[in-house]
């Protein structure tokens, strides 16, 4: 089955989420304050993405055939 395009969108912010909590754990447990910062700031640019791309993924729903078709027949 191919996946569309919003399908592998959610997989990848799925990932994503997934990579952000990592790093927030990280920066918890890092000892040093460097490693904190950077762990902390890697955090915060994941988190931006994830914003980014829940966005996104509303435009291409929006756009996709497929979704198209299953908003017209809630619409009707």
């Amino acid at each position: 089955m191919m996946m569309t395009v919003a399908s592998r969108v959610k997989e990848t912010l799925a990932n994503l989420k997934g990579i952000e909590a990592t790093l927030s754990h990280l920066a918890l447990e890092a000892k040093e304050e460097k490693a904190k910062d950077e762990f902390h700031e890697c955090c915060l640019m994941a988190r931006r993405a994830i914003k980014e791309l829940e966005q996104r993924i509303g435009e291409i729903e929006r756009e996709e055939p497929q979704y198209i078709k299953d908003f017209r027949k809630k619409v009707e």
